[in-house]
């Protein structure tokens, strides 16, 4: 899919969907707007308050939407220290973006 939606990914406009890889959803989750960067952020901070999901991956990706740079550093740190963590917290952010895309479409 080239809409730049995360999680499946379709070839060829076949309608069997393959998984894509965590180092693509983090380059597009860092190409997010920068309000998407914002509302993890509040995610994160909701999720560590509140009991249920747990936060700290929707903070850690708000700050890479919002600061590529310093926090893509700590994203790849993470990755290599607690890879299946790592993964495991993709999958989730994964779900809420394909969520609140599917809500709230893009405009282009």
């Amino acid at each position: 899919m080239g809409d730049g939606r995360l999680g499946l990914q379709a070839a060829d406009g076949d309608s069997a969907a393959c998984p894509i890889s965590d180092a693509e959803q983090v380059r597009r989750i860092g190409k997010m707007p920068k309000e998407v960067g914002l509302l993890l952020i509040v995610a994160g901070i909701g999720g560590i308050l509140l009991p249920g999901p747990v936060g700290t991956p929707f903070l850690v990706l708000g700050a890479v939407v919002l600061w590529p740079l310093m926090f893509g550093r700590l994203e790849g740190f993470l990755e290599r220290r607690f890879p299946r963590l790592h993964h495991q917290s993709m999958l989730q952010i994964t779900r809420f973006l394909d969520d609140l895309e599917r809500r709230y479409p893009l405009e282009k």
